[in-house]
Formats: C-alpha cells, structure tokens, sequence
C-alpha cells in the first residue's frame, strides 16, 4: 500500500517523501513549504531588489526538492511562514501560537484527502500530527509518527540538571515544556501504530517516560540519513598541520539544550594558540552570558544551507555535548565532511571509537579533557577525521530508503 506524508514545516519529511517516490510508494507529500518559483510568495524573490531579492531567493531554496515530483506534492497554509518570521523576530510566543494554529489547521486541511477511499497509510510527524491522525483512524487507516525529539518528559529532567549548574544561561521564561503539551504528544502516540525515532536515545526516553499502554511495543529506530547533494566529499581529507591551532566547530540552536554552556567554558579553559571556535546557529542564551566568550569564538548566525559544507570543510572537529535530541544531522553531516565528532550519547548517531569520542555526559572537564586529547595527538586526529567519511556511508540516503522499504514490509506482514 502507497503512503502519505504530511508535514506543516520540512524537517527530513523531503526525504522521506523522495524515497517513498523511489519506492513507487508515495501517495502525496502535504507540506506548507515547497519551492516553486512561479507560484506565491516564491515569486517575489523576482521582483524584490538587489540584496532583498538574494536574500529571500536564500531564504525560499532551503525548500527547493527539486528530486520531488511537483505533481506528487500539495501545498496547504501560509501559517508556517508567519511562524518563522515571528521566530526570526525573537518573538517566541508568537511563533508558538502560529505554530499551535498552524499544525492545527493544517491537519484539517488535509482531511478531504484522509477520508477519501483511496488506499494508503499515513506518515506524519511529533506535535503536527494529532488531528490527521484522529481522522485517520476514523477511516481504519494506519499511521505512522515520525518522533523527530526524545519525550519531553526527559527533557524537562535534563532541563532540572542544567539548571543546577546554569540556570542564567537559559532566556527569561524559557524551560521546561509544559504538561498540557505533553499530554498532546501522548495521545499522538496512542493514535500511531508505529513510533519512529531517530536514534536510540530518542527511543528509549518514549518507551521509558509516556504512561500510553502498549507504546514500548509500537517504537523503533529508523535512522536519518544526509543529504547527498550538499554533503558528498569528493577529495580525500587533508591532514591536519602539525602545530598551530585546532579548529574546532559546533553548528546547531545555541541553546543550554545543546550544551552550548560546556562549549564556550572549555574554549575559555583552553589556550588560543591550541584551540579556535566558529559557531553556526541561532542564539538561544543571554547576550550578557555569551559575551564572557565572545572573544574566543567566530560567531556565525543562520547561513543558508548550501554553505555548511564548505564551513565544515574548514574545520577539524566538531563538537556537540547535548543534553536532549532526537538524532543531531549535525553529526552526520559532520562524519561526510571527514570531521572529527566529540559528542555525548544523547546528542545521536554519530561517534564510533574510529571516528571521534563519546563523552559519558555533558560535562565541561569531560569535554575539555576530549579536546585536548585531540589538539595533542594529532595523528589520531588525522585517522579519525579519515574514518569519518566512511562511516557517514551508513547514513546514507540509499540506507535510508532501505530502512524504509524495510519497515513497510514488517508493517503488512
């Protein structure tokens, strides 16, 4: 049976869609956000002028699929976009009421299609999903939740840890995710019949934390993979120099989350003459608080997408100590790039012994003493970065769509 896939935003929902197609199995892509140039507002990028015009030709083809099949593909609400320019305004609160209404009527706006007599299952995505999925189910059809997070519950908990050690790093009224929400997410996972995460982490946070009946038994890993497109090495990694600094690269939210508190504390720990930082990301901490450390680090905010390889290409290591992920692409987009990965094991797939370090915790002195290590053996670091590029092969987008196949199958047996 063919498949659809819904997603109010993008995530990896593009690839998802992409290889369901390469299987012959999708049945439509629902998404608020897909590039083409002659329909509204992509067409602006037309007329608007000089740097306006790049800016949001930038901006409008971090959505263009061009291995997606237009006429596979429906566009539905404009919401996604107001939540986004909210979101880049800093006004949070906004963004999640654009976010709630959003993922709401995007649900009903999809629902002619779900009670239709077509035949086909339903592939839809963590806090977008709830009400195609009541509507699915209505109509006998199975459904699938793409958890792209761990459960919030763990999360709140990691949130309970940083603060005892950084609460001033978090922005005023940020932290834990209220129960209301987590409520939601619980009832999205009684509706699926499968729960996919990303990495085992993610997995086991929702067998471990949500009181659903029978969700332990529903849930299953389903790697993500990379895109091929932007992160396909072609030459062979160049050794690292033998003196001068390590450059050292962290791309992602800079948020407590993510660690970011150990990053910017172990450069500080660290001589400049041993270690340089460049961080890619929207800030997510007090300006007050990254000002202790902004002298150690090359601050870069959100770049477009097709930049981060050549970023990554400049770099050696990548850091990336989180606290709570699903499964960082980050990581697998940094093993492509023949990057070293110092990580923890909540932040995902990624480090193996042969390509990196796997920190037991967040932790600063963990952290530091990982860098270190690599500033001072060189040679490993030169193995490890070799290593890389041939470990991210199994993330690949071809895995991927195996993986895919594969869990169809076990679905209709």
């Amino acid at each position: 049976m063919d498949v659809a896939v819904f997603h109010p935003g993008t995530q990896h929902s593009w690839q998802t869609a992409t290889a369901l197609q390469q299987l012959d199995r999708l049945a439509w892509f629902a998404t608020s956000i897909f590039y083409r140039p002659d329909r509204f507002p992509y067409r602006l990028e037309r007329y608007a002028p000089g740097a306006l015009g790049r800016m949001m030709h930038h901006e409008f083809s971090r959505f263009d699929h061009p291995a997606l099949d237009p006429s596979n593909v429906r566009t539905a609400g404009m919401l996604e976009w107001l939540e986004r320019i909210a979101a880049r305004l800093k006004a949070r609160r906004v963004a999640e009421t654009f976010d709630r209404w959003g993922n709401a009527r995007f649900g009903r706006q999809i629902g002619k299609a779900l009670t239709s007599d077509a035949p086909f299952h339903l592939w839809g995505f963590n806090s977008s999903a709830l009400t195609s999925f009541e509507i699915a189910k209505r109509h006998s059809r199975t459904c699938i939740l793409d958890r792209t997070i761990g459960d919030w519950r763990a999360y709140n908990r990691a949130v309970d840890k940083i603060c005892e050690t950084h609460a001033d790093w978090f922005p005023a009224g940020l932290g834990r995710i209220d129960a209301a929400k987590i409520a939601l997410d619980d009832r999205e996972y009684a509706l699926a019949d499968t729960i996919l995460c990303g990495s085992e982490f993610a997995a086991e946070t929702v067998r471990r934390e949500s009181p659903v009946p029978g969700v332990a038994d529903k849930v299953r890993v389903l790697p993500y993979c990379f895109d091929e497109t932007l992160f396909a090495r072609t030459t062979p990694v160049a050794p690292v120099p033998r003196d001068g600094p390590i450059r050292f690269l962290f791309v992602g939210l800079v948020a407590p989350r993510k660690g970011i508190q150990h990053v910017l504390e172990a450069m500080d720990r660290i001589p400049a003459s041993q270690a340089q930082l460049t961080i890619v990301g929207n800030m997510d901490i007090p300006t007050s608080v990254f000002a202790r450390y902004a002298d150690r680090v090359t601050y870069r905010s959100t770049v477009p997408r097709s930049h981060i390889p050549q970023i990554m290409a400049e770099h050696h290591a990548l850091l990336f100590p989180s606290y709570f992920e699903g499964s960082a692409l980050s990581l697998i987009e940094g093993l492509a790039s023949g990057l070293a990965l110092i990580q923890t094991p909540q932040s995902g797939n990624g480090a193996t012994p042969d390509t990196g370090i796997m920190l037991d915790r967040p932790d600063t002195d963990l952290l530091v003493e990982a860098m270190l290590s690599v500033i001072e053996d060189r040679d490993r670091l030169d193995t490890m970065r070799r290593n890389a590029v041939g470990e991210s092969r199994k993330y690949s987008f071809e895995n991927y769509r195996r993986n895919i196949a594969a869990l169809l199958d076990d679905l209709e047996s």
